[in-house]
């Protein structure tokens, strides 16, 4: 098994059936620099950098909806849109868990629950851990996405011990 501190590169996946949900977070240790990468294709186009744009060797933390086994009824709605969301949810636990699958043929994975990944972050608080985490990045703004893949590279940088 590798050690840790082989890994220079740090990736955070959160994937998402929607359009232009698919987002990435990649934190290079050697210089404490994040890029961030919006797949507007979704899976097709994670794929083609999966296949041509990959680096050969990284640490991966991939959001998995999948391992969250709960329906989400606190949605309140009639019978339609509960079955719009039923289905959203569906698509997007089926995306995460073909993305985690891939990544394993080519990398060790955390495989993160939303769960695990815990609650969302404001701009503010992104914003305080990237200074708190002494990273920096060329992009001004994030978006809820980014933020969510961000927090993702996080956990593979200072949990590698969990991939598998």
């Amino acid at each position: 098994m590798r050690q840790a501190t082989k890994y220079n590169l740090f990736i955070g996946i959160d994937p998402a059936f929607r359009d232009n949900g698919f987002a990435m977070s990649i934190i290079d240790k050697t210089d404490n620099t994040v890029l961030f990468k919006m797949f507007k294709n979704g899976f097709l186009d994670f794929c083609s950098w999966f296949l041509h744009d990959s680096p050969a060797d990284a640490l991966i933390c991939v959001e998995n909806s999948n391992l969250q086994n709960k329906t989400f009824s606190y949605y309140k709605g009639n019978k339609n849109e509960m079955a719009r969301i039923s289905r959203s949810v569906g698509k997007n636990m089926a995306i995460s868990q073909c993305v985690v699958d891939l990544c394993k043929t080519k990398y060790k994975v955390v495989d993160c629950s939303p769960k695990m990944k815990g609650g969302k972050w404001s701009a503010k608080q992104y914003e305080a851990v990237m200074i708190q985490e002494k990273h920096t990045t060329s992009k001004k703004t994030s978006n809820q996405d980014e933020r969510d893949a961000y927090k993702l590279a996080l956990i593979a940088l200072k949990k590698p011990f969990l991939a598998v």
